[in-house]
């Protein structure tokens, strides 16, 4: 996976879990924060892919 499509994931995973603990049907519900807690750990996952497949370092080189 290249780091744009990366960055696009980690994008879309950092939004819909504002969403959908914000805005969404379950907003202050245990499910929202489950859902957000859930879409943080992706982003964080896909980000630290990212940074390894940056330039093959964990060094935090990869910002979404």
């Amino acid at each position: 996976m290249n780091p744009k499509t990366l960055r696009l994931l980690s994008f879309l995973g950092k939004t819909a879990g504002l969403v959908l603990t914000v805005a969404g049907p379950f907003s202050g519900t245990p499910v929202g924060l489950t859902v957000f807690a859930v879409s943080s750990f992706l982003k964080d996952t896909v980000n630290r892919i990212g940074d390894i497949a940056d330039d093959g370092k964990p060094n935090d080189s990869f910002k979404a």
